[in-house]
């Protein structure tokens, strides 16, 4: 029997409510189980499955508004039916907005709420008429409600961004955004036209990157493993951010550079490319706590034919061991954070994260940084990146950093080109509103020397 993709979203949202389990992995394994469906039917669900999770509040308050009072719509499946209409009926115009009252009247009664039917119809028809109507339907005018996004966090970025910014950040990380992809630094130009011409006749709309000539945004794609170049190695999913990283570096060849928090592995597995094609030596080293995303990596690393790159698993909170200090010319350490940056993309992580979380994250990078500067070399690069916008994480963590034996040193060229940082900039907030990219953060700073002998000093 062919899916129903709305009680497929369905079930999808009731996980993700009952177990906690991210959105963006439920998605993900739903558009994996149901591959053979067409293009645009996966289209379909992972839209209403993402935009229902990322609009949560909002739907909430219309549902609330429009409930005049009654408590009917609070029953878990039943709320999330109607979370599921509203959405396509205020942001989905390829549905009739009659189909999305008839079907979730249809789920309501399927699901075993039938004395429900004519609440949920009667709710859905009254939101309709106003919106023919053109009345007002929004369930408030502060920016939580409209964007959907916790207080707390929005007061945090007014503080550095101011009230217009805020709200052209929320609504950047609202919009629909492409994939990105990087294309290996190997391919000839030849290759990379070919590899587009395949991509199209594949059925995917290929455009080029906002900031890398290395990057292709894909849309109207169907599973991305079945792509033309992807079994090669000619290319992996990396936004744009991720690829500041290794320019950050500014690496030239011959390097040993460490990555001691790498999963996915997107910005390990692009240094690696960047050795390779430099032809000069080098080698990377990705470590990472969790045995299984380890295991992806290598599987990302075969898949990409990079041998110059070894996946370990490793505590990166853990002092290294003696033979390993001093061993790295480049140290990347992209610590677990917050995510808000990437909000756009795991649309639930800013209903989990509180400010008690931040107060415990920023615990845990000092751990991870204080275990890992040992392994710089005198003069070797640190590279400090989050995927998060939050002062405390980033130019604070940078801070406390210059505390430790660490210097800022002005970024490569190739880097505050591209963004429009005066010559000295050494740090960078990327976010989706200015950049187009996720919101990410990256800070170069060398180690000077008699910095073990202070780190040393510092542990007591």
């Amino acid at each position: 029997m062919a899916a129903d993709p709305r009680e497929e979203v369905l079930h999808l949202l009731l996980e993700n409510e009952r177990k906690g389990t991210y959105s963006h992995l439920l998605v993900s394994e739903m558009l994996d189980r149901h591959a053979d469906l067409p293009a645009s039917r996966r289209a379909y669900m992972k839209r209403l499955a993402e935009g229902v999770t990322e609009r949560r509040t909002e739907l909430d308050a219309v549902i609330d508004r429009y409930s005049s009072g009654r408590r009917k719509s609070r029953r878990p499946q039943v709320r999330i039916l109607l979370r599921m209409a509203v959405y396509e009926i205020l942001y989905m115009d390829g549905v009739p907005d009659a189909a999305a009252c008839s079907e979730a009247v249809r789920l309501t009664r399927k699901t075993g709420a039938a004395g429900l039917c004519g609440y949920v119809n009667g709710l859905l028809r009254h939101l309709i008429r106003d919106k023919e109507e053109g009345a007002n339907i929004s369930g408030g005018e502060s920016l939580s409600v409209r964007y959907s996004t916790p207080e707390w966090i929005i007061r945090m970025w007014e503080e550095t961004l101011g009230r217009e910014e805020t709200e052209a950040l929320l609504k950047a990380l609202m919009e629909i955004r492409p994939v990105t992809i990087r294309l290996s630094e190997r391919l000839t130009e030849a290759e990379r036209e070919s590899l587009r011409t395949r991509l199209a006749g594949a059925g995917a709309e290929t455009g080029p990157g906002r900031i890398w000539d290395s990057c292709l945004t894909l849309r109207s794609t169907a599973s991305l493993r079945t792509l033309p170049g992807y079994a090669e190695g000619w290319w992996n999913v990396q936004d744009e951010s991720g690829l500041f990283v290794t320019e950050a570096a500014g690496l030239r060849g011959g390097e040993q550079v460490m990555d001691v928090c790498a999963a996915p592995g997107g910005k390990a597995l692009h240094a690696a490319d960047r050795l390779c094609a430099l032809g000069l030596g080098g080698h990377v080293t990705a470590r990472d706590l969790s045995a299984r995303r380890a295991e992806r990596m290598r599987e990302n690393r075969d898949r990409l034919r990079l041998d110059n790159m070894t996946v370990e698993v490793r505590d990166a909170s853990l002092p290294v061991p003696e033979e390993e200090r001093g061993t790295a010319d480049v140290l990347f350490c992209d610590v677990p954070c917050s995510g808000l940056g990437v909000m756009g993309r795991k649309r639930d992580i800013k209903f989990r994260v509180t400010p008690e979380d931040i107060e415990a994250l920023t615990s845990l990078q000092r751990k991870i940084l204080d275990a890992s500067l040992p392994l710089l070399k005198e003069g070797g690069v640190l590279i400090y990146s989050t995927c998060t916008i939050d002062r405390q994480e980033n130019e604070d963590m940078s801070a406390w950093l210059r505390g430790r034996g660490l210097r800022p040193d002005p970024l490569p060229a190739a880097v505050r080109d591209r963004l429009g940082l005066e010559e000295g900039a050494w740090q960078v907030q990327l976010l989706p509103h200015r950049h187009g990219t996720d919101g990410f953060y990256i800070a170069r700073l060398v180690r000077d020397s008699g910095a073990d002998a202070h780190h040393k000093e510092e542990q007591g």
